[in-house]
């Protein structure tokens, strides 16, 4: 895995960023948000439907509006299990190999977004489809549970809400609910806690707050 993830987020903000460059530069300041942009990064809390224990983790995301109550989302997320594990010989050990982590989910989104502007507060709900990756928690005891048992990706689609509150002319808040469906295998296993399959498939809940930039001439704040 390594950095390519992050890379890849750097590529598509740099991509966003240049081409929003011409977009904003020939808005105009009007009642509407027609090519408004906005980039920002937010804290992540996942229920991972597959063990009890809670992700938490990291995020960003680009809104481009493109018409004026209709616009894109990019999102990028990496939530990590931060339980306490043991190894092998029965000591804590909350993360092991060169500070690998021994669980994650991290996704990445594109999607069409619908907003409402009321003053300062800006509700929205969204509708994406992506790319998921999954490491598997560590076997259960006696197994070592501080190495991971795999690393799978899926393809997912997802839907979500929200609200933004401008600060200021260029700065919001941002809270946002998502639930996503992950098109992961549905063979029952056979090892404990089923390790080996999804029954159910995979459906994460996310919880996110955040803070975002809003380039060229903002909102029209009252």
């Amino acid at each position: 895995m390594g950095e390519t993830p992050l890379k890849r987020l750097i590529l598509a903000l740099a991509v966003l960023l240049i081409g929003s460059h011409f977009a904003v530069g020939q808005a105009v300041p009007t009642a509407t948000r027609r090519g408004a942009l906005q980039a920002g990064a937010e804290f992540v809390a996942d229920y991972p439907d597959y063990t009890n224990s809670k992700y938490y983790g990291y995020g960003a995301f680009v809104d481009l509006d493109l018409w004026e109550h209709f616009g894109a989302e990019f999102n990028f997320r990496q939530a990590n299990d931060t339980t306490t594990k043991l190894n092998n010989t029965g000591s804590q050990d909350l993360s092991t190999r060169s500070g690998h982590v021994p669980s994650y989910e991290r996704s990445f989104e594109i999607g069409a977004r619908y907003f409402r502007q009321y003053k300062r507060y800006n509700p929205y709900v969204r509708a994406s489809i992506g790319r998921g990756d999954f490491e598997y928690p560590p076997l259960p005891p006696p197994s070592d549970q501080s190495v991971p048992q795999a690393t799978l990706g899926y393809y997912l689609v997802s839907g979500g809400t929200g609200l933004d509150y401008s600060v200021s002319q260029h700065f919001t808040i941002r809270a946002d609910f998502e639930y996503q469906r992950w098109f992961s295998s549905t063979t029952t296993g056979s090892s404990p806690n089923n390790i080996n399959g999804l029954p159910r498939g995979l459906t994460p809940i996310l919880y996110s707050g955040g803070i975002a930039y809003r380039f060229g001439y903002g909102n029209n704040l009252p």
